[in-house]
């Protein structure tokens, strides 16, 4: 029950003790990318959306803004392997493009998210699958000859029959995909790759979701994740990479049966935006890379108030306070947001850098590199902007005992 500020000023006043400032950030240091490293997400359209990239963009900037990780998407709506059937898109697909649109930026990692379009959309065909394995065998062949890259190969994500697209034949076509799924995670043992398999996570959580929630859906068109499906990509791919929480251990003074505060540093929330709380509740895991707790030690027991950054928390024991608590703060979440907004204006502005002036124009004009030039200038700008405001935040925590 929250305690009345009048109150709770004057507990702090009676009984207060700072506690020392060394707080440990739990950081895993094996996480996959070090500093240095240039990101190259590699797919179709899935990837084209700019969200599972840039929701893991905020989670390594924000939590390694001392890594210069360079982050590049190069997702085309409408691609295969082989080829592009979308007129609208005026793709050639993975493997036609790869020199330009992979190699061509010295990746030190890549990502593969092909096999959505290879089975177009209709009944399982042994030909259309082989075309599928033999261009994702190719793609990867030259992306191992032509650079050192760790490559990482991910299986389609899932597809929801009940929001089957205008261009599907074949509602039961995620049937078709675990087939596809299963064909990646051969071609990855076979090449010695890591396989990150968004088509079981994603289809998990979708049919636990349908069944808390019958019409629930993250794929309103069947095939395009929005933010919940995202996200728990996202959170695969990170799991994959090793990434995990932040534990921030301190210790009360001297069993101090009053009051306490201390300022924590500790990074910004994540992810933003949230998931839903369907997704939540059918795959708490989305969250766990983000989750900030806070281990308090050597309180007396007894129940304690906790606040964050002057907004309540909630009440605690004193071993739920040792075993550790989630913290987090509206204020934070503010700055969180600001620095996704601003990852995401740069993927944009790179999108528009290469889709519609390096794509059509360069080979036409040469003047086009001098352009480019300058919009990768403000994309850096914008890259140092958003690892400033990236750095770990202090967030003043109270804790007043109630009982």
């Amino acid at each position: 029950m929250p305690l009345r500020k009048t109150t709770l000023l004057l507990l702090l006043v009676i009984a207060f003790a700072v506690l020392p400032a060394q707080a440990t950030a739990g950081q895993k240091p094996n996480f996959a990318l070090k500093d240095g490293e240039r990101v190259v997400f590699y797919g179709d359209s899935i990837t084209e959306q700019r969200l599972y990239t840039t929701y893991v963009e905020h989670y390594v900037l924000t939590r390694y803004p001392e890594r210069r990780v360079k982050f590049i998407n190069t997702g085309w709506g409408g691609d295969k392997v082989t080829g592009n059937e979308c007129v609208p898109c005026a793709g050639v697909g993975g493997l036609a493009r790869i020199e330009r649109d992979v190699i061509a930026y010295r990746p030190t990692v890549v990502t593969l998210l092909f096999g959505m379009n290879d089975g177009r959309y209709r009944t399982f065909d042994p030909a259309t699958l082989k075309a599928y394995e033999d261009g994702l065998s190719a793609i990867i062949r030259e992306i191992k000859t032509k650079t050192r890259a760790r490559i990482y190969v991910m299986t389609p994500t899932a597809y929801d029959g009940a929001h089957s697209p205008p261009w599907s034949q074949n509602d039961l076509y995620n049937d078709v995909l675990d087939r596809y799924s299963e064909a990646a995670k051969q071609i990855a043992a076979r090449e010695g790759l890591t396989v990150i398999d968004l088509h079981s996570v994603t289809a998990e959580a979708l049919r636990r979701a349908k069944q808390k929630k019958s019409d629930y859906t993250f794929l309103p068109d069947g095939v395009h994740p929005v933010e919940d499906g995202q996200l728990i990509m996202a959170a695969e791919i990170l799991r994959a990479w090793g990434a995990g929480g932040t534990e921030i251990n301190e210790r009360a003074s001297n069993g101090q049966n009053g009051s306490a505060r201390l300022n924590i540093s500790a990074p910004l929330p994540w992810p933003s935006p949230l998931p839903s709380d369907t997704i939540r509740e059918v795959r708490p895991e989305v969250v766990d890379p983000g989750k900030i707790t806070l281990k308090l030690a050597g309180l007396s027991s007894g129940d304690y108030s906790v606040s964050v950054d002057g907004a309540i928390a909630g009440e605690y024991t004193a071993e739920q306070l040792g075993a550790g608590i989630a913290i987090g703060s509206e204020k934070a979440s503010d700055a969180s947001r600001s620095v996704a907004a601003l990852i995401r204006r740069r993927a944009d502005l790179f999108f528009m850098r290469w889709r519609q002036i390096q794509v059509p124009l360069e080979k036409d004009y040469p003047s086009t590199a001098r352009a480019i030039s300058s919009i990768d200038a403000v994309i850096e700008d914008m890259t140092a902007r958003a690892r400033a405001l990236s750095k770990p935040r202090s967030y003043e925590v109270v804790v007043t005992r109630v009982r």
